[in-house]
């Protein structure tokens, strides 16, 4: 839990980390299409490091992690754009960034771990409280006049703790799962 949480962290933070100079350097527009799908192959390379040893087929996890960050970010902010972009509809714009990355993430995963359910809701709760509390740092480290590269790392970092920390615990939880039998059909 606490290497799942740590890697998430630190991917969210490396991944984030060039965003101001993406945006800077090719526009906001496709900086927030280059940042996520950094952001995922970060976050996706670090957790496959750990889920190696534990998944035996975890081949796809790197590409389908950064497949699943770019489409997530990319639906997410279209929701919170066309719902007018205040806090409830960036929560629901989070869901959505949420459902979609768990989505992307179960073929890896189902192999050996079939549970799909509690798999998303750990990714929905995760990143909607990442929001909450990214949200609550973004306007402490505002008015602190810290750099904005600098803010965007930390509070990357922090978010990805805190998505971490949540889905690290229903991952584990998910495995320690008994297998479900199933009774055979009665002829």
């Amino acid at each position: 839990w606490v290497g799942w949480t740590a890697v998430t962290g630190l991917g969210m933070a490396l991944g984030f980390l060039p965003a101001e100079p993406l945006a800077e350097l090719l526009g906001l527009g496709i900086a927030q299409v280059i940042a996520p799908l950094i952001a995922g192959i970060w976050i996706g390379f670090l957790q496959w490091l750990l889920l190696r040893a534990y998944v035996t087929n975890i081949h796809d996890w790197i590409p389908n992690a950064g497949a699943g960050w770019m489409g997530g970010y990319a639906l997410g902010l279209l929701t919170i754009k066309t719902l007018a972009g205040g806090f409830w509809e960036a929560v629901f714009g989070y869901i959505v960034f949420g459902v979609v990355v768990s989505l992307v993430q179960w073929p890896p995963l189902r192999r050996e771990i079939p549970n799909l359910p509690a798999w998303v809701l750990a990714n929905v709760l995760g990143w909607t409280a990442a929001l909450v509390i990214g949200q609550l740092l973004g306007g402490l480290y505002l008015q602190m006049n810290v750099q904005p590269e600098v803010t965007a790392a930390l509070i990357s970092g922090i978010s990805g703790l805190t998505a971490g920390a949540n889905t690290g615990a229903a991952l584990i939880w998910i495995v320690r799962q008994p297998e479900r039998t199933y009774p055979e059909a009665v002829a």
